[in-house]
């Protein structure tokens, strides 16, 4: 693990940016995913909150492993494509089956990954964690919290709403990541650590699937009824995306242009 800095190049502005980019769509896509599930489990504005911070720390969770990330995808893939063309011969089921079997299945991969991998970045996944949940309370208190008051939560506030927290919550995580790195990587065993990375990725996963998938036809994955919940998720997942893909983007941007520090963690 080491700190770097790049000269100010013209494709850095657009390579970091990319990058920003991306980290931008994960948050936006796990915030919604979080929070329209919590909406059901806990009062607004609590559920925002609580979704807030664990978008930052499942994000932090999925860029800070991404070779088990899409380890994890691929071969979650390959079993959704499975149980795709088998429905036929299955009963239906409901949603929560699908997403525990893929969330199980990403843990097995996951602990097997860190017992056998041992020069892996995973090592660090907790501290990863650790920094995520913090930049995402942080954010939730400086940016969810007057949203709520000046503007309300409705749904379509998200766009916004995530524009505004997903480069807040990158920016606090990583000045904040390498400090707990230095102390908190060694919370969890390497098969802790896979498993925990490897439970969270397949969950999530496994969910954008069946969304994708139910988008084509809403009954290509065999779900016993439809789903409030996937179709609550779809209304407002691709503006999300878009409004933090493009402020992420802007930050990325911004970080090359004041010679801010790459950091290889």
């Amino acid at each position: 693990m080491h700190l770097s800095s790049r000269s100010l190049q013209p494709g850095t502005f657009l390579l970091r940016g990319m990058i920003w980019l991306f980290v931008g769509v994960i948050f936006a896509l796990v915030f919604v995913l979080l929070t329209e599930f919590l909406r059901d489990v806990l009062p607004s504005p609590i559920h925002l909150l609580v979704a807030t911070v664990g978008a930052g720390s499942l994000t932090a969770l999925f860029y800070g492993s991404m070779r088990l990330t899409v380890i994890v995808a691929n071969i979650l893939f390959i079993t959704t494509l499975a149980y795709v063309f088998s429905i036929s011969y299955v009963d239906k089921v409901s949603l929560l089956p699908l997403i525990t079997g893929g969330a199980l299945l990403g843990m097995v991969i996951g602990a097997y990954y860190g017992w056998k991998d041992k020069g892996s970045r995973i090592f660090c996944a907790d501290a990863k964690i650790v920094a995520g949940v913090v930049a995402g309370s942080i954010s939730a208190v400086i940016v969810v919290v007057p949203v709520w008051l000046i503007f309300g939560l409705e749904q379509t506030v998200y766009p916004w709403l995530v524009m505004a927290i997903a480069p807040v919550t990158g920016q606090l995580y990583v000045l904040s990541a390498y400090w707990f790195v230095e102390r908190c990587q060694h919370l969890l065993s390497p098969v802790g650590d896979g498993a925990v990375v490897g439970l969270g990725v397949g969950a999530v996963t496994q969910l954008v699937f069946v969304i994708m998938a139910s988008s084509l036809d809403s009954n290509i994955v065999g779900l016993a009824e439809p789903s409030p919940y996937l179709e609550r998720v779809k209304d407002v997942l691709v503006l999300s995306m878009l409004g933090a893909a493009l402020s992420c983007f802007v930050l990325g941007m911004l970080r090359t242009a004041f010679r801010a520090r790459w950091y290889d963690l």
